[in-house]
C-alpha cells in the first residue's frame, strides 16, 4: 500500500552574497564575540551557494510530482528566478515562523529547523531538504512514509562519537551527542550511527511533542544566532531517532550517494552521478570541506546541475 495522505516539502535557503544579510550577518558575530561556537560555524563557506535551490526542486518536480506544495524559509529573501505567481511554492519569512521573544536574525540552521513545524498551513506528514539534497529518479512516497504513517530513518554506517560535545568540534557531531542524551531518557537505548544526509521524513506533532517534552532545550536553540555545542537537532537527527524511539519511524535502505564538492575527487564524483543516475534515489552535494579552489569547485558544480537537470521548473521565470 501506498500513502495518499498530504505531502509537502520544506526548504530552508539563503543567499550568501546578500548584501543586507551579510551586514545582519557580521553585526550578530559582533554581538556574539565572546561565545564559544562549534569548528567553522560562522565560516562563510557554510552560506555559500551554487544555485542548488534551483536545481533540488527541478528534481523534486521531475521525480516526486506527488508533493502537494513547497515552502522555501528565508530571512527576508527570495530567489530572484522563482516566479511570483507559482501556486507549488511559497517562501516564508524566519519571523512568521519563531515564537515570539525568539532571537533574530539568525544564522544556525538548527535555530531554523527549530520552528519548522510551526509553518501556517504544513502537512502533518513533510519531507525537509536542505538545498544540497536531491532526487535522482522517481521515487514514490512509500519511500518516506509508510501507508499507515510511519517515517522512514535512512542510517548511515558513520557512528556518533562518544562522550559529550567537545569545544571545535563540527556542529552536527555535537548535535548528534546531544540528542543521543534525549533519546535516552525516553527509551534507555543509546543511538549509535548518523543519518544520511537525505531528506528527512518529519512530523508536526512529533516535532511539537519534542518541544513540549523539553521546551528549555528547544528554545535555547532557537535563539542561538550561531551554531552551539548545545545545540539540538528538532528537524533532523532527534526528531527521526525520537520518533524511532516511541514507534512513529523505522529504518529503511535508500540508494544514496554523498559527493564533496570541495573534495579532490569532485568532478571524477559528479561523473559518476550523472553514469549512475537511474540506480539512485537521491544524492547530496555537500562543501563541508575545501581542497580545491572554490571558483573552481563552483564551475564544476554548477556545471554539473545544469546538464543533469537541464529542463526548467514550471515555478521559475523565464529568461529575460
Amino acid at each position: 500500500m501506498e500513502a495518499t495522505f498530504p505531502i509537502d516539502a520544506v526548504y530552508t535557503w539563503v543567499d550568501g552574497t546578500d548584501p543586507k544579510w551579510l551586514e545582519r550577518k557580521h553585526h550578530a558575530l559582533e554581538l556574539n564575540a565572546g561565545h564559544s561556537m562549534p569548528e567553522a560555524a560562522a565560516d562563510d563557506l557554510r552560506f555559500v551557494g551554487h544555485d542548488e535551490l534551483r536545481y533540488s526542486l527541478r528534481s523534486l518536480e521531475n521525480y516526486a510530482p506527488w508533493i502537494r506544495h513547497v515552502y522555501i524559509v528565508t530571512d527576508g529573501q527570495r530567489p530572484d528566478w522563482l516566479r511570483d505567481d507559482t501556486d507549488w511554492v511559497s517562501v516564508v519569512d524566519h519571523r512568521d515562523i519563531a515564537p515570539e521573544g525568539t532571537e533574530l536574525p539568525t544564522f544556525n540552521s538548527q535555530a531554523i529547523e527549530a520552528n519548522l513545524h510551526r509553518i501556517d498551513g504544513l502537512s502533518e506528514h513533510f519531507l525537509y531538504f536542505n538545498d544540497d539534497m536531491f532526487l535522482s529518479s522517481p521515487v514514490s512516497p512509500d519511500l518516506f512514509f509508510h501507508a499507515n504513517g510511519l517515517a522512514s530513518v535512512f542510517l548511515s554506517r558513520a557512528l556518533v562519537a562518544p562522550g559529550d560535545p567537545v569545544e571545535g568540534e563540527p556542529a552536527p557531531d555535537a548535535a548528534g551527542k546531544n540528542a543521543r542524551d534525549l533519546v535516552w531518557q525516553v527509551c534507555g537505548r543509546r543511538l549509535s550511527r548518523k543519518l544520511f544526509h537525505a531528506p528527512y521524513a518529519l512530523n508536526t506533532t512529533i516535532s511539537q511533542e519534542i518541544e513540549d517534552r523539553w521546551p528549555e532545550t528547544v528554545q535555547r536553540t532557537r535563539d542561538s544566532q550561531f551554531r552551539r555545542l548545545e545545540d539540538i537537532t528538532l528537524a533532523g537527527g532527534l526528531h527521526l531517532n525520537y520518533a524511532y524511539a516511541v514507534g512513529r519511524a523505522v529504518t529503511r535502505k535508500t540508494r544514496y550517494r554523498y559527493v564533496g564538492i570541495g573534495e579532490e575527487s569532485a568532478a571524477s564524483e559528479l561523473e559518476r552521478l550523472i553514469k549512475d543516475k537511474d540506480s539512485l534515489q537521491t544524492f547530496c552535494l555537500n562543501d563541508a570541506v575545501q581542497d580545491i579552489a572554490p571558483d573552481v569547485a563552483d564551475r564544476q558544480v554548477r556545471e554539473f546541475l545544469e546538464r543533469r537537470f537541464p529542463d526548467m521548473g514550471s515555478f521559475e521565470r523565464l529568461p529575460e
